[in-house]
């Protein structure tokens, strides 16, 4: 077995994009994706390597600092396996050859990583080495061709009659010049309160328009913002990959601290998910950490739960 370094190359991102819908059959991805998932990225430590076996992308493995929610000594390591290339030993290798170098670079106080639930082996693997779960997040998917409105839509009419307006962000960016400011304020706003192991760390305009609007799968007609006069109260966004127009993923939905238990959040999520139905989107798929509002609304209106993305940890001695 070869590790090395992630050339960043066509025949690369290929491989990966292969490696990640063989192990995430349900969540279909890109190379345009994959590369715009690099080149986004803000300007932190953070390493991507393979593992070969006989000339063949058996698994990869990312390490570097968590740009989410960054805190001293804090390390995000991740390690993707091939399935068929499964209990050869390959993860263990890969994961060590990760640690190795995040403590070559200086002291790791904590490892992050994630699983899925239904991933056993992998959850067996990280329990073994002291890792515990520090947040659950149930995915969950809405058949959309199949969902029926009807019951709902009073909250969209109650929220009119409270005087505020449910428009797309492609209407707002026509209607203001700095919508990508408000854009980001919003965001940055709402973000402070979902659930997280830790807090999250605030992103510079710069990297949220390139994050946001640079990514392949922005979808202004469909992401939605509810106005109040001139002050942007709630958003609920929705990302479609080119690539794969039948299927929709949700970015974050949520409202402003002075505008909660309104019904905007489901109100917004109606007009998206009505505005995603009239673009041929077949399927949209979520995650909420289980505690979370938005996950019982996402139920209410029809989503099913599927198994949960969990985020490990584990605390490391300073003599370590």
């Amino acid at each position: 077995m070869l590790i090395r370094d992630f050339r960043f190359d066509d025949n690369d991102y290929q491989a990966l994009v292969n490696l990640m819908e063989k192990i995430y059959s349900d969540e279909p991805t890109s190379v345009e994706v994959q590369r715009w998932d690099d080149d986004s990225r803000p300007k932190v430590w953070w390493r991507k390597r393979v593992a070969e076996v006989d000339g063949k992308f058996a698994a990869l493995g990312t390490v570097g600092e968590p740009f989410w929610s960054l805190q001293e000594g804090k390390v995000h390591l991740s390690v993707e396996v091939d399935p068929d290339y499964l209990d050869r030993g390959i993860g263990t290798r890969l994961f060590a050859d990760l640690e190795a170098l995040a403590r070559a670079r200086g002291p790791v106080r904590r490892l992050i990583t994630g699983t899925q639930e239904d991933k056993t082996a992998a959850s067996d693997f990280l329990r073994e080495r002291g890792f515990e779960v520090a947040i659950r997040e149930p995915i969950s998917e809405l058949n959309l061709p199949a969902f029926d409105e009807t019951p709902f839509v009073h909250k969209i009419q109650q929220a009119e009659t409270s005087d505020i307006r449910l428009v797309s962000l492609a209407d707002l960016a026509r209607e203001y010049t700095d919508w990508q400011e408000r854009f980001w304020q919003l965001d940055t706003t709402v973000m402070q309160d979902v659930p997280t192991p830790d807090p999250f760390s605030p992103r510079t305009l710069e990297t949220f328009v390139r994050q946001h609007i640079g990514n392949p799968g922005f979808s202004p007609d469909v992401t939605h913002v509810a106005v109040h006069g001139d002050e942007w109260v709630g958003i609920s966004e929705l990302y479609i990959d080119p690539s794969h127009p039948e299927v929709g993923g949700t970015g974050l939905t949520g409202v402003t601290r002075p505008w909660r238990r309104k019904g905007l959040a489901t109100a917004l999520k109606l007009k998206v998910l009505h505005q995603a139905r009239a673009k041929g989107v077949r399927r949209v798929i979520t995650d909420n950490e289980e505690n979370n509002p938005m996950f019982q609304i996402n139920l209410m209106l029809g989503f099913k739960a599927k198994p949960a993305w969990l985020g490990w940890q584990l605390n490391l001695s300073e003599k370590d």
